[in-house]
């Protein structure tokens, strides 16, 4: 299941991408992006494109399951070239998210699909997709943008406590997807998304908010050493989740939802 010449040249075509460097196999996306964007004279967006994963990684400590099929990528951003200010860059996994989402509704018609916010996002109400934002070593203005979406690679071969959890495409669709036209679709989209979110904002939440999974959950966060539990208000105009406690709304720009209900 590597990608072929052809694929590439869809891909390069599409416009979105100035350099894209694909493997059979790899590591990590991610690892490779950050190498990448240490290069002075790199061309970006830069797309790292895999066909297999050996060390995919998630957030903190959590590692990233992909079997045969599933479509690996990492995208090293200069978000300032499409107007996007730095304290925005923790934004763009909720723009990668809704373009994730946008692609899944394209291909899936009438399947239910939600975002759990900052970086997941799920189908049938299992999580499909996982979004990792990295920061490169080098003060450079670039961002790595990794995104995990299971297209082909069956959940049937996954471990078991994976499979009461995530859910891929091609076991919801009945039938093989066109990997390929997923990447370039997403990738119009998120192009589409980055450059509404350098200008307004708004536009991008209001368009977000209603895929929300956690919006009149109970939920519990964790951020930093401490938990905050409470009722999901959804997110505000600057992205950040807002939870309603005993000791009023509290609004997070970053954390981890241990738990929601």
């Amino acid at each position: 299941m590597d990608f072929t010449s052809a694929d590439v040249e869809r891909i390069r075509s599409a416009g979105f991408v100035c350099d894209v460097e694909v493997h059979s196999e790899i590591g990590s996306t991610n690892d490779r992006a950050a190498e990448r964007a240490e290069e002075a004279d790199l061309r970006c967006p830069c797309l790292i494109l895999a066909a297999r994963q050996s060390a995919g990684r998630g957030r903190g400590v959590n590692s990233w399951w992909s079997g045969p099929g599933a479509l690996t990528f990492s995208l090293v951003l200069e978000p300032r070239r499409v107007g996007l200010a730095t304290e925005f860059f923790p934004q763009v996994a909720l723009a990668a998210g809704l373009a994730v989402c946008e692609v899944i509704e394209q291909t899936l018609t009438e399947q239910p699909v939600g975002l759990k916010w900052p970086n997941d996002v799920f189908l049938c109400g299992k999580k499909v997709c996982g979004i990792l934002l990295e920061a490169p070593r080098i003060d450079s203005g670039r961002l790595i943008t990794g995104i995990g979406v299971n297209v082909n690679n069956t959940l049937a071969a996954a471990p078991a406590d994976l499979r009461r959890t995530a859910v891929s495409m091609i076991d919801v669709a009945g039938r093989q997807l066109d990997r390929t036209e997923v990447l370039v679709v997403l990738l119009e989209r998120l192009d589409m998304w980055l450059r509404a979110l350098a200008v307004n904002t708004s536009e991008v939440f209001d368009r977000w908010r209603p895929y929300c999974v956690l919006t009149g959950k109970r939920v519990r966060l964790r951020v930093g050493a401490r938990d905050v539990e409470g009722l999901c208000q959804g997110i505000d105009d600057s992205g950040r989740l807002m939870i309603s406690t005993s000791q009023g709304t509290e609004s997070h720009r970053s954390g981890t939802v241990l738990s929601f209900e």
